[in-house]
């Protein structure tokens, strides 16, 4: 009963409106930047993100004020996304995928800082702790003198759905978004910019079990997120006449600007309290994703 007294309290602060389901293009191009997200061909990496930053700005008005004009529900993963991750064995394809983008005022190499704290409550606002372990690159990655920071994470997540203490796997990567399309480059040739660099962050992060909340009911089962910071440098996606928005918007941004161009997409499978509807799962998601990004911008701005 208090359960269901909370609920009523709290959806009406909640916008419970269903996110725009993501075009095929947009859906596909994400799926193919997680999935490459460890290939030992970094410009096969560097394609998947461009093409990941070109749906992007093609799908969403990331100038708006809303987190509901800046989300959309992307296309579940598939087996062979996942293939070489530990995840508990439940079908990829179920769950409740959630992508949400926006700008950050500042430049892709003000971000690290933040990334490698031991505590990450400062930027990660979902709950009372959030404290993270860095297997490699502690010394090297937040100054882009190595590719790779990769890390384990003890937190506790608390929200309308759930609260829950559990343990989440994330890796981060630098990645030059100029390196040459791979079909470009003849066999057997390798494959190197030989030009300025356009360097991009990219993270991908799971779960390697179940965890229960705190009620013993409900339960995270599947966790699967990638994130971008790219920058806005006028080297990507530059908008002509031939570009059309999704759903006939009307925003016209690109990468000639200045800041980063962040996403989030998650893909999570949950087994909650059957209250909870699809609708009031996603927009719980999207509101989260949403205070990451501005708990992140706020501690940039009081550096």
């Amino acid at each position: 009963m208090k359960r269901s007294l909370l609920l009523l309290t709290l959806l009406p602060a909640i916008a419970c409106q269903a996110p725009p389901q993501a075009d095929p293009e947009f859906s596909d191009a994400a799926r193919f930047a997680f999935r490459e997200f460890d290939t030992d061909e970094p410009a096969r990496l560097a394609f998947a993100v461009r093409a990941l930053e070109e749906q992007l700005y093609l799908s969403m008005d990331l100038e708006a004020d809303a987190s509901a004009d800046r989300w959309m529900a992307q296309e579940h993963l598939e087996e062979g996304d996942v293939e070489g991750i530990n995840h508990p064995d439940f079908p990829v394809g179920d769950g409740t995928p959630v992508a949400v983008g926006k700008f950050s005022a500042f430049d892709v190499d003000a971000h690290p800082p933040y990334l490698v704290l031991a505590d990450q409550t400062g930027t990660e606002p979902g709950g009372p702790q959030y404290d993270r372990t860095i297997n490699e690159g502690a010394d090297c990655w937040a100054t882009g003198d190595c590719e790779w920071l990769r890390t384990t994470n003890h937190l506790i997540k608390s929200n309308l759905l759930l609260t829950v203490e559990y343990d989440l796997l994330k890796d981060y990567r630098w990645i030059d978004l100029n390196l040459p399309d791979p079909s470009t480059v003849p066999e057997g040739e390798p494959i190197v910019n030989e030009g300025p660099t356009r360097m991009a962050i990219v993270a991908r992060s799971w779960t390697e079990q179940v965890w229960v909340g705190d009620n013993g009911a409900n339960e995270i089962q599947l966790s699967f997120t990638f994130e971008t910071w790219v920058p806005r440098d006028g080297q990507g996606f530059i908008r002509t006449a031939d570009h059309v928005n999704a759903d006939g918007g009307e925003w016209t941004t690109d990468s000639d600007a200045t800041g980063t161009l962040r996403l989030l997409a998650l893909w999570s499978r949950t087994n909650l309290d059957a209250s909870f509807d699809e609708a009031t799962v996603q927009n719980v998601i999207r509101g989260g994703i949403e205070d990451i990004f501005e708990a992140q911008e706020e501690f940039l701005l009081a550096e």
